[in-house]
């Protein structure tokens, strides 16, 4: 429905509700007035107020529903709602002082010494994620999602040619600044972009490269998928195609140097939720500025890389590594203990954003409501 026609149709109510009341006031009340001008005055004035009155709580209603559609039904999200730098808080033990900001791979048992290195828990992610792309010196790699550049550095190193993206120029700039102080930007560049439907909003020359010339034979995403706004659905469009352009090429010039793969870590749905589970999620997700939608099954999931041409047909393999326990758990363990202040740092910080971060996963482990996987999609070139 347009604006124009809202407005009409508001517009129309406010005028049969004043309508309406006015009449019936004037039914059961008596104008005290000794002219007919004066009569006619004291009427326009009564139903201008009447009009008022009502145009205000319409207004009132209108934009409270609006509030509460955008944030708990339609999912509206701007990034910089989601993504600031308060993660460094997470990374304060850290030499030298990194911005690492994802929820890391905790390994077993609890006294290993990721469950009190958040620095080494996140590298363990990202390296747990490079080590399901197979990404080697031969690749050409995007990586999405990439924060401030920490596992920019790490990356960058494994392949032949790297590009990170993220959506904040912010982000943006103190990883350009990370790969330059240790003189990676020969093959590594740093973009500020919109990941989220790169069809549509990045720049031609960019799609160029990764799309239609086909250099791209890896992408990666780490912890990010499930913010991107308003699903994953035209990010998946685009990792397809980029990747069959690229399995095409190497296919042409018999070029058995490796394959094409997507690989991500991302959160999806563990189970069917009862109501009271869909509830609280859904008022998790409005709080935390994460659309509700992106929570969906495996099912949901391979149908959605099915329909974005992902499919067994064209020669592709899809595989989920469940890895929830080896990350809520010593996440939680660990913002418990800075938040408690008990390492010695989080005394001195307001962690509370933190610690109701910690009691939303804590929640998602116990009841199994969300799941943390390692999704791979691999398609191999066959040269005889």
């Amino acid at each position: 429905m347009t604006a124009f026609k809202i407005t009409i149709i508001l517009l129309t109510v406010k005028i049969i509700c004043s309508a309406a009341v006015y009449v019936g006031f004037l039914t059961t009340t008596t104008l005290d007035a000794s002219t007919y001008a004066a009569v006619i005055l004291e009427r326009i004035l009564l139903f201008l107020g009447v009009y008022i009155a009502i145009s205000g709580i319409i207004a009132a209603v209108f934009t409270t529903g609006r509030h509460i559609y955008s944030r708990f039904l339609n999912d509206t999200v701007t990034v910089r709602e989601v993504y600031d730098l308060a993660h460094v808080m997470l990374n304060l033990d850290s030499e030298p002082l990194s911005t690492w900001n994802n929820m890391g791979y905790w390994s077993p048992p609890v006294g290993s010494s990721t469950v009190t290195d958040f620095k080494l828990a996140a590298k363990s992610l990202a390296i747990k994620l490079s080590d399901a792309a197979r990404l080697n010196v031969a690749d050409t790699m995007i990586d999405v999602g990439i924060g401030c550049g920490d596992q920019s550095v790490l990356y960058s190193r494994l392949v032949g040619r790297y590009i990170g993206i993220t959506s904040l120029q912010a982000h943006s700039d103190l990883a350009y600044a990370a790969l330059k102080k240790r003189g990676l930007l020969g093959n590594a560049h740093i973009l500020a972009l919109d990941a989220s439907d790169p069809l549509t909003t990045w720049p031609t020359e960019i799609l160029n490269t990764t799309v239609v010339e086909g250099r791209v034979n890896k992408i990666l995403a780490l912890d990010c998928l499930y913010h991107f706004q308003p699903s994953r659905k035209n990010f998946f469009k685009f990792v397809n195609g980029a990747l069959e352009c690229a399995f095409e090429k190497r296919l042409k010039n018999g070029d058995d140097r490796g394959e094409v793969c997507f690989a991500a870590e991302d959160l999806l749905a563990g189970r069917e939720l009862n109501l009271s589970q869909w509830l609280r999620l859904r008022v998790i997700c409005a709080l935390a500025r994460t659309p509700f939608r992106n929570f969906i099954s495996i099912e949901e999931y391979m149908r959605l890389l099915e329909d974005s041409g992902f499919t067994r047909e064209r020669g592709w393999t899809v595989q989920f590594e469940d890895i929830s326990d080896h990350v809520f758990p010593g996440l939680t363990n660990f913002i418990e203990m800075r938040g408690s202040g008990r390492d010695g740092i989080g005394k001195y910080l307001k962690f509370e954003r933190f610690k109701m971060f910690g009691k939303v996963v804590r929640w998602w482990q116990d009841d199994g409501v969300v799941k943390a996987y390692i999704v791979t999609l691999r398609k191999k070139t066959e040269c005889k």
